[in-house]
Formats: structure tokens, C-alpha cells, sequence
């Protein structure tokens, strides 16, 4: 029989690792499609930031975030590096080894610019939800905008007592809650999205029942098409984040991918946002007005040529 060179951990300790490295997989496929959708912004919105002065705002914002994603990265091969290679004779094998250095600096530091991301990704669909509804009036817009906002803040500090429980894993903020700690927070921040992510259908949905009938699809599918609600929604991350709190919550050791691609995803739908408005293609606060002037120039066109027809049978009529 054949030598056996396999692991000497157990079958589920094995598994686990596996998960741990799909996890790694995932979120570097991530960050490539990040990179393409960064370097596409990046272009548009430089050669476009003379035309509107916000678009400077976005690609300092895109930048950070690209940075701060880079920083994930790094962190996560440098994670992976002590787990599986300069440990990897731990009392137990590697996933021990990753279990005992959880409060260590090197988890603490891919943690914390993942908060980061969730955070400024999230307040950027806030703004948005605040710009969809705008176009209903300004504190209408407000109002909608609070409940995701007082849950974004509420997210932001779960992030501090997450961080905190893992740094100090004897506090009695911790103890052995620190898994509890953890589903909380990524429930949190999850929930804050599938509420913004409704928010904004609502409107969209509304509009496009309010202008579908009336213009046509070339002026209304550019705003009201179900890709182009999807997108402006980032339904795409509100999808896999909803998957992921399943997976995680009945313990799946396949909580870790899930939440290397909601991460990636969440970033990927801001960008395919981004890349609309500087396009030219992203919903604005003006974009309901401007729909409602060419409602209004085509009953007027509508309405002039009735009255244009009615006129010519009248003459024709005297002239009988």
C-alpha cells in the first residue's frame, strides 16, 4: 500500500481549510473584476471632470475604495502565508493555528479595511437612495433616507464592538460571544443593504409605471428597464448578502466564501453604479424632471395636433 502524505487533521478540520482557501480564491477573482470596473471609471470620470464637478468626488471616492481593497488583499495573502506556510506544524494544523490567532494583528488588519468597505460602500447607496427619491421632494427624500442611514449608523458601531471582541477576545464584551458578535454585525450591515436596495426599487418601479405608458422606450428603458433598475439598486449584492446571513446563520463552513463574495460584490455594484453616472446613464435628482418635460412637449405636440385635425374638418366642413 502507498504511503499516506496527506493531513493528519481531522476530516472536518480538513474541510475547513479547503473553505478557508476557496475563500482566498474568491475574493482575489473579486478584485480583479474590481480592478477592470476601476481603471473603466477612472477613465471616463477623468476625461468627464471638467463637465460636472462630482465626478472629481467619485474618483476620489472609486480611488479610496480601490485602495482599501488592495489593502484586504495584501492582508489576506499575508494571512494565508502564516496559516499554511509558516505554521503549518501548529499543535493541530493550520485551521488551529488561524482559530488561536484570530485576535492576532495580521486578522485584526483584514478586518478592520473590510469594515471600512462595507461602510463607505453602504453610504454610497444611501446617497443614492437620498438622490432617487429627491426628484419627489427634498424632505421626502429625507425621510426615506433616515431608516437605512440610523441602520448604517447602527452597523458602524457594531463594527467597533466586533473589532473590539476579536482584539480582545477575554473582555467581557466578548467572552464567548465573539460568533454571535460577528453573525450580528454582518446581519446588520446586510439588512441596512436589502433596505436601501427596496427603498430605491420602490421609486424606480413607481417612475417607470408613471412614464412607461407615456414615453417611449428609447427615452424610459434607459431608467425603467429591470437590468437598469438591478443595477441602480445593486440588487446583484443584496442577492448574494441575503445567501450569505443563510449560509452563515445554520453554520455552513461555507460562510467564509459567501462572505468573500458579498464583500466583492458589494464593491462590483458600485462600480457598475458609478460607471452609469459617468456614462451619463445613472439616475440623477433631475432625471424625474427632466422625464416630465418631454411627458408635458409631447401631450402639448399631442394635443396641438388634435386641435390641428379638428380645425381642417371644420374648415372642410364650411367649405361644403
Amino acid at each position: 500500500m502507498a504511503p499516506y502524505f496527506g493531513p493528519q487533521e481531522s476530516a472536518s478540520d480538513v474541510t475547513l481549510e479547503k473553505y478557508f482557501l476557496a475563500t482566498d480564491f474568491i475574493s482575489g477573482i473579486g478584485y480583479g473584476a474590481q480592478g477592470v470596473l476601476y481603471f473603466i471609471c477612472t477613465r471616463y470620470l477623468w476625461t468627464q471632470r471638467r463637465v460636472r464637478r462630482v465626478n472629481l468626488f467619485m474618483l476620489a471616492y472609486i480611488t479610496l475604495l480601490f485602495l482599501i481593497s488592495t489593502l484586504v488583499q495584501v492582508a489576506q495573502a499575508h494571512r494565508t502565508q502564516l496559516v499554511f506556510i509558516e505554521n503549518r506544524n501548529f499543535p493541530g494544523g493550520p485551521w488551529a493555528y488561524y482559530e488561536a490567532s484570530l485576535s492576532g494583528t495580521a486578522n485584526i488588519v483584514g478586518q478592520t479595511p473590510i469594515a471600512a468597505l462595507f461602510f463607505l460602500s453602504e453610504l454610497f447607496m444611501v446617497w443614492r437612495c437620498w438622490v432617487v427619491w429627491y426628484s419627489v421632494s427634498r424632505w421626502v427624500a429625507y425621510a426615506v433616507a433616515s431608516l437605512p442611514a440610523l441602520m448604517l449608523a447602527a452597523s458602524l458601531a457594531g463594527a467597533v464592538l466586533y473589532s473590539l471582541a476579536t482584539a480582545h477576545p477575554d473582555s467581557p464584551i466578548a467572552g464567548a460571544h465573539t460568533t454571535a458578535w460577528v453573525l450580528a454585525y454582518y446581519t446588520l450591515m446586510l439588512s441596512t443593504n436589502v433596505v436601501t436596495t427596496g427603498l430605491i426599487l420602490i421609486r424606480l418601479i413607481a417612475h417607470r409605471r408613471a412614464v412607461g405608458k407615456t414615453l417611449a422606450t428609447a427615452h424610459a428603458g434607459e431608467y425603467t428597464s429591470l437590468i437598469s433598475m438591478l443595477v441602480e439598486s445593486a440588487a446583484f449584492y443584496s442577492i448574494i448578502g441575503a445567501s450569505c446571513l443563510i449560509v452563515s446563520g445554520v453554520g455552513s463552513p461555507a460562510g467564509g466564501p459567501f462572505i468573500s463574495a458579498t464583500v466583492s460584490s458589494q464593491q462590483i455594484s458600485g462600480y457598475l453604479i458609478i460607471a452609469r453616472l459617468a456614462h451619463g446613464r445613472g439616475w440623477q435628482a433631475s432625471t424625474m424632471s427632466a422625464h416630465s418635460k418631454i411627458v408635458i412637449r409631447r401631450n402639448v405636440s399631442i394635443s396641438d395636433t388634435r386641435m390641428g385635425g379638428e380645425e381642417e374638418a371644420s374648415d372642410t366642413t364650411s367649405t361644403d
